[in-house]
């Protein structure tokens, strides 16, 4: 992570939010599971995504993991929610400041996803690959603007495993 993400970390405006247990992430569709950040319309911020991760924890034949953004702005994102952990970098990974990003592990999307860059392929047929995690640092290349999401997804297989994204929050 570079200079500019410390910065934003020591101003309390650097956020993470993963999984709290092994989750399905679902082929490229509206219906997502594994991990979702929106950027809710009326936000006033832009999500700066430092990273991305995924551990694979489900033994299964090779399957494509990647990044999704949304296709389309949309003062709704999504319905049907479930919550997923938040946590501020600076204060010690409290969950007590969550910006204004909203993250989730399983969401009913507004628009379906587009592919947007893979993350990996998840190859876990043995222990040793399983517990090797991908990740991949965006340094501030890939921004979820007001209205907009960013996902994770397989694209020919479902994909079990943990999500994590970590981001900075700043004014547009």
């Amino acid at each position: 992570m570079d200079q500019w993400f410390l910065d934003r970390a020591r101003e309390g405006n650097v956020y993470h939010s993963h999984n709290t247990t092994a989750g399905e992430v679902t082929v490229l569709s509206s219906t997502c599971t594994g991990l979702v950040l929106e950027n809710r319309f009326d936000s006033g911020k832009m999500l700066v995504v430092a990273e991305m991760a995924f551990t694979g924890s489900t033994l299964a034949a090779i399957g494509e993991i990647g990044v999704a953004v949304s296709s389309k702005i949309s003062e709704t994102i999504s319905t049907s929610a479930t919550a997923a952990v938040i946590h501020n970098g600076r204060a010690t990974g409290s969950n007590l400041d969550k910006g204004a990003g909203l993250s989730f592990s399983i969401a009913t999307l507004a628009s379906e996803p587009l592919w947007f860059r893979p993350l990996c392929s998840a190859r876990v047929t043995n222990a040793k690959n399983a517990l090797t995690p991908a990740t991949v640092e965006f340094d501030g290349t890939l921004i979820v603007m007001p209205g907009t999401y960013v996902c994770f997804s397989a694209l020919t297989t479902a994909r079990t495993g943990l999500c994590s994204i970590t981001w900075a929050e700043v004014d547009e």
